[in-house]
């Protein structure tokens, strides 16, 4: 044996704890060596904690159908609320048939409720020459939601028609599709009001 193997030896024996204890006796080593062969008992096992899932992999789904609901209801909701298209119908601008608006006669009632067609009504807008009247109150005669008519020039008008502004509100009085001027027709007005309610009572 190596001077070196010596110094090493001497080195573990010097570090071993267990060297100042007297050595086991041999029936004492050879009963624990049967205890150790016989044991039956299962190993214990570490259990390896599960690493735990991440959150979002539970809400990503959910996240996923929350969104899907949110696309219907934009598309849906505005059909819901929107309701169906409004009807559209056209009349002619008032023709005067050559009088102007002083030759007109005082407007009567009777007047008024000789007219096929009898309504109030709110302009929406003018596009170009073309006036977009909402309808608003039906008195006589079956009138769409909306009605469309053509603007009156006034540059060549007799003055028995009345031009339309948008925002305004009206009451307009129709025979064969097209509007009576000589103030059948005319701004919403107390006066003009009083003239309609006595023509169609009730």
């Amino acid at each position: 044996m190596h001077d070196d193997d010596r110094a090493l030896r001497d080195q573990l024996r010097a570090a071993d704890p267990a060297r100042a204890l007297p050595p086991a006796s041999p029936t004492w080593l050879d009963h624990r060596m049967e205890q150790i062969m016989t044991d039956q008992s299962s190993p214990t096992t570490t259990a390896t904690p599960e690493t735990p899932r991440r959150a979002f992999r539970r809400w990503m789904p959910m996240a996923g159908v929350a969104a899907g609901l949110a696309i219907a209801a934009a598309i849906v909701a505005p059909l819901v609320l929107d309701g169906p298209e409004p009807t559209v119908e056209s009349l002619q601008p008032s023709m005067g048939g050559g009088l102007a608006s002083g030759s007109c006669l005082v407007l009567e009632p009777a007047t008024v409720a000789a007219q096929e067609q009898a309504f109030a009504a709110t302009v929406l807008q003018i596009q170009g020459n073309t006036v977009v009247l909402e309808v608003t109150e039906r008195f006589v005669g079956e009138v769409a939601d909306r009605v469309e008519a053509a603007q009156i020039d006034t540059m060549t008008s007799d003055f028995s028609g009345v031009p339309f502004e948008v925002g305004q509100s009206y009451l307009v009085g129709a025979i064969d599709g097209t509007i009576t001027g000589c103030g059948v027709t005319g701004a919403d007005s107390a006066e003009l009001r009083a003239v309609y309610d006595a023509a169609f009572p009730g």
